[in-house]
């Protein structure tokens, strides 16, 4: 039988077409802006070290970075997102930045009950400040120095230029580099050469500046958001970092150390298209050479 054939005359298309891609760009922008912000990516991968202690090989290091706990972000959906990490049993948890986005101090009591369901009893905690927990323009070192103090009494601890160690495995943390406080010599001088290690810093530039010599193993960062939006092909238009390599994932430093940065779950925007909010959990393994 003959079929028939539907016939649109142009001034019927037009029409339908301004109707179609309205409709289209609308549930667009309903779910990067409703939808996508919210709906958290759980990423498993495992991380490979050299010398790693035989007591913390096949344990699990759950990665957050930026929360940014602030008036204008839910707190009940970061409660969630933390509550979520600490379901999945890390023995270990890091922080890489931008806990806080506040005016003064308003804000560092929400984050810290926020992140104290990680449940630092069992899981030990580690957190490194971002260029948002000192304030305004980094301008505001008691803002990070009041979160850091709170933290540690809730059984936290804010890495600053430090060295600690896990069960033999060695855990850094740098502080932050526009608030002019990011010091690598200072916090690697009793970093032992001879066993890999994991680096925390907030902005995975920071890989690019001299005063790494000697370090070999994991870097974990964040503050990119990974863009927030990516476009089919084209990535992120906008990132806030200088080598774009560093926009989100794993990117091999070929000198001996291996740079994760996470995506983050929180937003200075209520906005993110095809970059879901992220919570990375690593399985620490020995490498065999």
């Amino acid at each position: 039988m003959p079929v028939d054939r539907i016939k649109v005359n142009r001034r019927q298309f037009w029409p339908r077409a301004v109707r179609w891609t309205v409709g289209g760009a609308a549930a667009a922008g309903f779910y990067s802006w409703q939808i996508e912000p919210h709906w958290i990516d759980v990423v498993e991968r495992s991380m490979p070290l050299h010398n790693l202690p035989s007591s913390v090989e096949g344990k699990r290091l759950v990665h957050l970075s930026d929360l940014h706990v602030s008036e204008s972000i839910s707190h009940h959906y970061l409660a969630r997102a933390v509550a979520q990490a600490a379901e999945l049993q890390p023995d270990i948890a890091v922080v890489t930045g931008d806990l806080m986005t506040s005016r003064a101090l308003e804000q560092v009591q929400p984050t810290v009950e926020i992140l104290k369901q990680l449940n630092p009893n069992q899981t030990a905690v580690y957190a490194v400040p971002g260029n948002h927990d000192y304030g305004a323009h980094g301008a505001h070192p008691e803002q990070a120095d009041t979160l850091a103090s709170q933290m540690e009494r809730a059984g936290m601890r804010m890495l600053r230029n430090e060295l600690s160690e896990y069960e033999g495995l060695q855990i850094v943390g740098f502080d932050e580099v526009f608030a002019r406080r990011f010091r690598p010599t200072e916090a690697l001088w009793k970093f032992d050469t001879m066993r890999e290690g994991i680096a925390l810093t907030h902005n995975p530039d920071t890989v690019d500046l001299p005063g790494w010599a000697g370090y070999s193993g994991w870097v974990l960062a964040g503050h990119t958001h990974g863009g927030q939006c990516r476009l089919p092909y084209f990535g992120a238009p906008i990132v806030p970092i200088r080598n774009r390599r560093y926009t989100a994932g794993e990117v091999s430093l070929y000198d001996g150390r291996r740079l994760y940065v996470n995506r983050g779950l929180g937003y200075l925007r209520q906005v993110r298209f095809c970059c879901s909010p992220e919570i990375t959990v690593f399985t620490l393994k020995r490498l065999v050479v």
